[in-house]
């Protein structure tokens, strides 16, 4: 093996690396753009798999290739090859994993295409760490907590987490700085396990080019300063549902108890989610939404029907429009037809109803309430596909039902 190299921590990640061993579960580090969070949490990997012979790890964010890139290739290797040196492990491609010379693994991956998600959940691990999590949905996350399922003698399992962060509304933002649960908002029934810690650019400075601050992030837009200088919860920039606020959320005992019709939406993938709303006169209620992680259409369709879901207050039936795309798949949804896809003009008219003061969404609906605020365009202007599910079932549902005309009472 090579000259090892010592890791030499800025002060803000000694306090990280001290988090690390605080006794809590779930760790997550977030703050603005190079503070240092992916290395700290990359070393600690590293160190556990180190500590712990024949222990398994996994890094993973939504694509498997920017996993690759932007942690693989731009951290991983580089202190690998510092510390243990480049014979003490080997990279095996194919896999998207490595190996150390104490039979450790380390896996990198992504968890939103289907093939990858159930290659790296096939295993079990001593350590998950979630890159970047303001792009992958709670129920993704959730379902790969099960993993962290491996026995290795005096090694506590784990959870990473980091980010840049997103809107207040995110299902980070809830759990670990307002300590409440995504789903019910009640408080956390064992808060100390989750613990959270700021890191932004200044904390980081010395390690960073001497203009990165001033000419770099001190000169962005005011939303984009305040996510990626200072590290604060905040809608994105570009975002499309920008005058949706806080008041128009409303609480589920406030809700009227019966509408002019309602109507259902559903997008099939991975992560396949369905957002059922309601009319009363011009204004729209979304009242209801669900999501899971690698179901099938038929799972997730009983899912629906045991949730009641898929009928009204007179228990009939509802519309529910699916993606197009389904194929097939429309034909294993109760109520099921394909939607209009029209997207921009589906925006346009749900800007519309929320500049009116027509459009409003129940505290239930925690799926839709993750990611309006983080629903954005570009810098060429073209949506952000990234974490936009529920977002897409919400426009199958208001635009196909208006185009459509289908109505039932």
């Amino acid at each position: 093996m090579g000259t090892s190299v010592m890791f030499k921590p800025t002060a803000v990640q000694k306090k990280a690396l001290f988090l690390l061993k605080s006794g809590a579960k779930h760790i997550l580090l977030y703050g603005g753009s190079r503070s240092g969070k992916t290395t700290v949490l990359v070393m600690a990997i590293i160190f556990r798999a180190l500590m712990y012979a024949g222990s398994r790890h996994l890094i993973c964010r939504y694509r498997a290739k920017d996993a690759r890139s932007s942690v693989l290739r731009e951290t991983l290797i580089p202190w690998l090859d510092n510390t243990i040196g480049k014979s003490g492990y080997r990279y095996l491609a194919h896999e998207s994993m490595i190996t150390l010379f104490n039979g450790s693994e380390i896996w990198i991956g992504g968890l939103g295409d289907r093939e990858q998600a159930d290659k790296i959940l096939g295993h079990e691990y001593n350590t998950i760490y979630f890159n970047e999590i303001s792009q992958l949905s709670y129920v993704a996350v959730t379902t790969a907590y099960s993993r962290l399922a491996m026995r290795i003698e005096g090694c506590k399992n784990l959870f990473f987490y980091d980010c840049n962060p997103g809107s207040p509304l995110h299902w980070a933002y809830k759990i670990f700085v307002l300590k409440k649960t995504f789903l019910t908002g009640e408080p956390l029934e064992k808060a100390e396990l989750y613990q959270a810690m700021l890191l932004n650019p200044e904390d980081n400075s010395e390690n960073l080019p001497d203009d990165y601050i001033v000419d770099i992030l001190d000169v962005l837009p005011e939303k984009q300063k305040a996510r990626f200088r200072d590290g604060l919860w905040v809608k994105a920039e570009g975002v499309i549902y920008d005058r949706f606020d806080e008041s128009m959320i409303i609480k589920f005992s406030d809700l009227p108890e019966k509408f002019d019709r309602y109507a259902g939406g559903q997008d099939f993938g991975l992560n396949i989610t369905f957002v059922k709303i309601g009319w009363l006169g011009e204004k729209i209620f979304v009242i209801g939404d669900y999501g899971a992680f690698n179901m099938t259409t038929q799972s997730f369709n009983e899912e629906l029907r045991a949730r009641g879901l898929l009928t009204c207050a007179d228990d009939m039936g509802l519309p529910v429009f699916c993606d197009p795309a389904g194929g097939e798949r429309i034909q294993e949804v109760t109520g099921g037809v394909k939607a209009n896809n029209s997207v921009e003009s589906g925006i346009d008219f749900i800007c519309a109803k929320i500049e009116r003061g027509q459009f409003f969404v129940c505290e239930n609906c925690t799926g839709v309430l993750s990611e309006i605020w983080d629903y954005c365009r570009d810098e060429a202007g073209e949506v952000v596909k990234v974490n936009d599910h529920y977002m897409d079932a919400l426009r199958y549902a208001v635009f196909s039902d208006v185009q459509q005309g289908v109505i039932f009472q």
